[in-house]
């Protein structure tokens, strides 16, 4: 199910500050086996695979390029963006 693992730990977190995107603090952390926590939130695996082929198939018909998926809050909706090639890249390369 899980690449043969026969535990794996699930952290939660929050925000330190809402204003502060970030800083984050360890709330609690757990334990679960795989095939326990799947069953809990009723994992359905061919609906799983299914799910990940669709998305495959959506994100080859895009153009080369870079993309953000995001969730929206309190919605089950997932939206891609695209983004500008240097989105995301590390400026600290510059000051050195």
């Amino acid at each position: 199910l899980l690449a043969g693992a026969d535990q794996m730990k699930i952290g939660f977190c929050s925000r330190t500050s809402p204003k502060d995107p970030n800083n984050h603090q360890i709330l609690a952390t757990q334990f679960y086996r795989p095939k326990d926590f799947a069953a809990q939130i009723t994992l359905n695996e061919g609906q799983m695979w299914a799910m990940i082929r669709m998305f495959i198939q959506l994100v080859k018909k895009k153009d080369q390029g870079k993309y953000v998926l995001m969730r929206q809050p309190n919605k089950a909706i997932l939206t891609m963006y695209k983004v500008p090639d240097d989105t995301f890249d590390d400026d600290d390369e510059d000051e050195e």
